[in-house]
């Protein structure tokens, strides 16, 4: 598990063209530890993914701190999982699991097949990319991305690309896998139902790039996106949103829909 902590964080883009400089994350400060699910939700332009990417290291911020360690001390081990799974096509599903640990010993391999497992693609492990469906795919990426038993997941918009019946599917996955593991995790979406079925935490970023707001969510799991109090608890998350003044489309406002799983 990790703990992360970011303090007064800033990160301004330079412009190009004549334009000003672009500053998309405005004095964030949060911090977030142990087994917990966090969500970072906002429209489009709000500055989620660049704070993903941030912590990843991928992207450098402006000012202010960012500190991200593990349980020990120590830097934290990172798992990511993308908007799509960055398979490689040439590898089998188990190859593109074994590819991203440090070793292939008994035991790296053994994780791996318990993961696949558990998101239900044990029969598939000698199959190509190009054999799975997207939904299949992007399961191999989940799997992938926990069994390099990470302190801390960063998940960004995985389901984005799913239609709405895989998605609905892979969520509950995710939930099973994230109640057995315990992970610490950090997930960006657009979706606000998404965001309440998954988390325990939704962080609001606003246009600008400063939090709007912290919501608990304090709902037991598993949760169906057809439970009613899943459902009171996303329209309530919603009339926030609605609050927040230049809330657009973006933001998915779809009702649930169906039974229960």
């Amino acid at each position: 598990m990790a703990r992360l902590t970011v303090d007064d964080l800033c990160k301004t883009f330079p412009g190009s063209g004549g334009r000003p400089p672009n500053r998309v994350l405005d004095n964030v400060s949060f911090d977030m530890q142990g087994q917990v699910f966090v969500s970072l939700v906002g429209p489009s332009g709000c500055g989620k993914s660049t704070l993903l990417n941030i912590v990843s290291g991928v992207e450098t911020y402006t000012s202010g701190q960012l500190d991200l360690t593990n349980d020990e001390g120590r830097p934290a081990r990172l798992g990511y999982v993308f908007q799509d799974p960055r398979l490689l096509p040439w590898r089998t599903v188990v190859q593109n699991m074994l590819y991203v640990q440090d070793d292939n010993s008994s035991q790296t391999r053994d994780r791996a097949l318990r993961y696949l497992d558990m998101v239900g693609l044990a029969n598939n492990t000698d199959y190509f990319p190009t054999q799975l469906s997207g939904g299949m795919q992007q399961r191999v990426g989940i799997a992938r991305a926990f069994s390099v038993e990470p302190d801390l997941l960063l998940m960004d918009e995985p389901f984005s690309h799913l239609d709405a019946i895989t998605a609905r599917g892979l969520r509950e996955n995710l939930q099973e896998i994230w109640i057995e593991s315990r992970k610490t995790v950090l997930f960006v979406t657009h979706d606000v139902m998404e965001a309440v079925q998954l988390s325990d935490r939704i962080i609001m970023l606003q246009p600008g790039g400063r939090i709007f707001d912290d919501i608990t969510i304090d709902l037991p799991r598993p949760r169906h996106q057809s439970d009613p109090k899943v459902a009171t608890m996303q329209a309530e998350v919603l009339g926030r949103l609605e609050s927040m003044t230049g809330v657009n489309d973006d933001v998915s406002q779809a009702a649930p829909t169906g039974g229960a799983p």
